[in-house]
């Protein structure tokens, strides 16, 4: 029973067990001595309405009692109540009503203070009670008859068996009724976390993953581009040099057999110096292919991270999922997990080919050798042509063969990095793939929760029996439900 002056005034000293007392309860009286609806709050300080409002559970009826007070006989002419106050309790119920829903059931009216004086037996003659009591029974002559006049045997009999006659079908519908709430705020958080956080987390994983991708993809096709023009550059400048240099000393005046040797001994040489610049160029293409790689790798990972920190604050778990056993980025793309699968491509990346060109100098000055017996019945003019045309003929066999190795070694490195991408990527789904199959999960959930609940409105619609689930189904047990669907 929530008393007026107690509600009304500072309920501070009281406050828990008038909660405590609320959430068990099964029927509230809001008790007023005058015929009004409770005052409503103003300036941002909570009324009597909405502190009753506050104070409800899902199960509670509530009840006005209109506790008239009645000094003399005389206000009982019309009755213990008149139609004025018909009238004013009418528009009390009305807004109580649109307040506090289907939990306001109506008024009773009673005069407490009447039906004391019928109660008591024992009052000191000559006292205000004893006095006025001998008021009304000059007037009703029994206290039984004050008891009625009073209402106060109307509210008994309304609480012993109308408020009271069906209170196991009652309590258990109130026990029902706890649960369904339950569910229904749980099916509703599920909704808005799917709707408010998973489905734009998983838009948002897909773009940046999109992006990602993409970025990943340049920085592969700037990689190789970078590869294939850095070779040809050595390769040209490796001809053109060689060729200037080899002219030159035909210009000079040399033999057959000098020239030859001078060739292939410059050959070797230069394709050594060659094979280190281009390998000191395909590193630094290496360097920074996995520079850029890891950049892209890290800004991704940050989105990610920003995403699950995200989960914590809503207080979603994140699963069996483990970020840091598939994305280990701490000291960039060198120690990114994935990259241990696909060691070939670092193996390849910084394995030595000089010993694929080292072949190529066994190509010699065929031209030169075939051709020496003759050159001496020529001049000296016609014999350098001679010389300068088998050296650039050779020459280009020997650029032709290195530019076919590079281009094999490009392939492999091209391959190498198209499967680190792909494995990346793969790595990538696996982060979409898991808030997938987090809203899948919490769809089942909610699937699951909705069965409970037409379990607890058919009970509630038979009003029969209920069994023990729906009498202790509280939150704690729903909670375990959905643990278990993860």
């Amino acid at each position: 029973m929530l008393d007026v002056p107690g509600i009304e005034g500072s309920e501070q000293k009281v406050i828990d067990q008038i909660s405590n007392a609320t959430q068990k309860a099964h029927a509230i009286f809001y008790v007023t001595k005058t015929p009004n609806p409770p005052q409503k709050g103003e300036e941002g300080k909570r009324g009597t309405i909405e502190k009753i409002q506050r104070q409800l559970d899902s199960q509670t009826e509530v009840w006005t009692i209109y506790n008239k007070p009645i000094n003399s006989p005389r206000a009982l002419k019309d009755g213990l109540i008149n139609e004025n106050e018909k009238g004013s309790l009418k528009i009390l119920n009305k807004e109580m009503k649109n307040i506090l829903g289907k939990h306001y059931m109506g008024y009773k009216a009673v005069s407490a203070q009447m039906a004391f004086y019928g109660l008591s037996q024992a009052l000191i003659p000559g006292t205000d009670f004893d006095k006025k009591k001998q008021k009304f029974l000059e007037i009703f002559k029994v206290e039984e008859l004050l008891l009625y006049q009073s209402h106060f045997k109307l509210l008994a009999k309304f609480i012993s068996e109308e408020l009271l006659k069906n209170s196991r079908t009652k309590i258990i519908q109130s026990n029902c009724n706890k649960a369904l709430k339950v569910v229904e705020e749980l099916q509703k958080a599920i909704e808005i976390t799917i709707e408010k956080q998973i489905d734009p987390m998983i838009k948002d994983m897909q773009e940046h993953q999109q992006e990602a991708r993409f970025n990943l993809d340049r920085s592969k096709e700037k990689f190789i581009s970078d590869l294939e023009k850095s070779a040809a550059r050595k390769i040209n400048q490796f001809k053109s040099d060689f060729r200037i240099e080899m002219h030159e000393r035909i210009e000079r005046g040399i033999g057959n057999d000098e020239c030859k040797e001078i060739f292939n001994n410059e050959l070797k040489q230069r394709e050594t110096k060659l094979i280190e610049d281009i390998e000191r160029r395909f590193k630094e293409c290496e360097e920074q292919f996995r520079g850029s790689v890891g950049k892209n790798i890290k800004e991704f990972e940050e989105r990610v991270q920003d995403s699950l920190a995200m989960l914590e604050r809503i207080g979603i778990d994140s699963g069996n999922f483990d970020f840091n056993a598939d994305f280990n980025m701490d000291n960039g793309i060198d120690t990114i997990g994935l990259f241990s699968s696909i060691g070939g491509l670092v193996l390849l990346l910084i394995t030595p080919i000089v010993g694929e060109f080292a072949l190529i100098a066994g190509v010699g000055l065929a031209l030169v050798g075939i051709g020496k017996s003759i050159w001496g019945f020529f001049d000296s003019d016609y014999k350098k042509s001679q010389q300068k045309e088998a050296v650039n003929e050779n020459l280009n066999k020997a650029c032709e063969k290195i530019a076919e190795n590079v281009k094999s070694r490009i392939e492999s490195y091209k391959k190498g990095a198209l499967g680190m991408i792909e494995k990346l990527n793969a790595g990538f789904n696996k982060l979409v793939d898991h808030y997938e199959r987090m809203k899948g999960q919490l769809k089942e959930a909610h699937e699951r929760l909705g069965y409970i609940s037409n379990s607890i409105h058919l009970t509630i619609s038979k009003q029969g029996a209920c069994n023990e689930e729906c009498n202790y189904l509280d939150s704690s047990k729903l909670l375990n439900f959905l643990m278990l669907t993860f």
